[in-house]
């Protein structure tokens, strides 16, 4: 039986050869991607892979622009990373990725990794086809938006929905949709940065047969998808002028014309927009058409960042241990005031992040304050408007995310009266692995 679908990410082929062979030895099916381009085309593809493991360092299209194209697909994804790449492999955690492997890659943590990612994807997919996501919040702020939902979802205009990246603006929109008189319908979302240029008017309005190089069979477009329902477009900034124009035309009229037909087919779509731009400023620097702006400006709505909502932390923390199978597991005051001293530039997905690893980590129902601040500390150095300031060393960095896993180890081994099967066992390694750790960080 297999076990799920990897794919590797990797311009190196003689990495992805050996690594390839070992999980399908394990049980998983493998497909590989030797660039970043290939990547996203099968990552943006209907039927994406369960687990990609992403190589950050590649020619052409780094790791870091693949997480950025493909940042709502379901595919879990584990960045690996080289010496020196900790920064790196941080951003990746803001822009989603479930975590992150220092190469080497070691098969005693990859495998156990590999299967806390298919569970997450499960729990995420279950959330999402059976559950809506609420609007969590106490603040001011988030009572402003569910009453701006309340208010716009019943009408059948436009939505533009601005916010910072993790403010949880599909969120936002997929609430607009279920309390509308389309939520018997479609909804159907596109993420524009995840589309080739070239294909944005394929993508939305369908093609037929023959139009185009590679165009093998008729498409039907996210338009006619949506029929009935709402489509989605996040990060709207990334669509091309002349995309902007048919996008438009196809909201004034109703109407889209598949690219090689000649007739023109009438459809019924509500469109919500979303962006983390400022698409006036985009607007007077030529890159976003004036005319889509007011059109899509009849109902605005930001999304405030977390910084600027601290009250809002402690039903979210709650919400997304719970979504994380972890509600069982509390926050102290202390653990709680540790993650409201964060400014979170990564907002709420950063949050899911540091609770996600800290969970991983914690011995015992109640997380240590201690534990927050290290799992914030691992966020920090990626982030320059950080309240603690990042490192310039590429080497300070390491070491002191190595220091994080040595005093977390050691802690363990007391709270486990120094026996190293129980250790390892609560830590989720083998005895032979975490009596390499020991080795390495001189621990007795």
């Amino acid at each position: 039986m297999m076990r799920g679908s990897v794919l590797i990410i990797d311009d190196d082929a003689a990495f992805r050869f050996a690594m390839a062979k070992a999980l399908r030895r394990a049980g998983y099916g493998v497909s590989e991607a030797g660039s970043g381009e290939e990547a996203v085309e099968i990552l943006c593809d209907q039927d994406p892979p369960d687990v990609a493991l992403l190589d950050l360092k590649m020619k052409g299209i780094g790791g870091l622009e693949v997480l950025r194209r493909c940042g709502s697909i379901p595919t879990s994804v584990i960045v690996l990373t080289g010496h020196g790449t900790v920064k790196a492999a941080v951003e990746a955690m803001q822009l989603g990725a479930f975590s992150f492997l220092e190469k080497p890659v070691d098969a005693d943590i990859l495998k156990p990794l590999l299967q806390q990612a298919l569970a997450e994807k499960a729990r995420v997919e279950a959330g999402v086809a059976s559950d809506l996501v609420p609007l969590i919040g106490v603040s001011a702020m988030m009572e402003e938006v569910r009453e701006f939902v309340r208010t716009v979802a019943p009408t059948d205009e436009t939505v533009l929905i601005f916010g910072e990246t993790g403010t949880g603006k599909e969120v936002v929109a997929r609430q607009i949709h279920s309390q509308s008189k389309r939520s018997a319908g479609p909804y159907v979302a596109m993420n524009a940065a995840c589309v080739p240029r070239e294909l944005f008017e394929s993508e939305l309005f369908g093609h037929k047969r023959g139009a185009f190089t590679g165009a093998h069979s008729d498409r039907q477009g996210l338009f006619r998808e949506a029929d009935g329902g709402t489509l989605f477009i996040d990060e709207l900034a990334e669509l091309p002028l002349q995309s902007q124009a048919k996008l438009l035309r196809a909201i004034e009229t109703k109407s889209i014309r598949p690219v090689g037909e000649s007739g023109e087919v009438d459809v019924d779509v509500r469109i919500i927009a979303a962006t983390n731009r400022d698409l006036w400023i985009e607007t007077q620097a030529g890159r976003f058409r004036e005319d889509l702006y007011f059109r899509l400006q009849v109902f605005p709505v930001v999304i405030a960042p977390l910084r600027e909502r601290v009250e809002d932390i402690k039903p979210l923390a709650k919400h997304l241990l719970a979504r994380l199978g972890k509600s069982d597991i509390e926050l102290s005051p202390e653990s709680l005031a540790a993650l409201r001293e964060y400014d979170w530039p990564g907002n709420v997905r950063e949050l899911l992040n540091v609770l996600r690893r800290a969970s991983l980590f914690s011995i015992g129902d109640v997380v240590d304050p201690d534990l927050i601040r290290r799992m914030i500390a691992a966020s920090v150095f990626g982030n320059a408007r950080s309240t603690v300031p990042p490192s310039s060393d590429a080497d300070s960095r390491s070491t002191i995310l190595a220091d994080v896993e040595r005093d977390h180890i050691e802690r363990v081994l007391r709270e486990m009266d120094g026996n190293i099967t129980r250790a390892a066992s609560a830590l989720g390694i083998d005895r032979r692995t975490l009596q390499r750790k020991l080795r390495a960080y001189g621990i007795d």
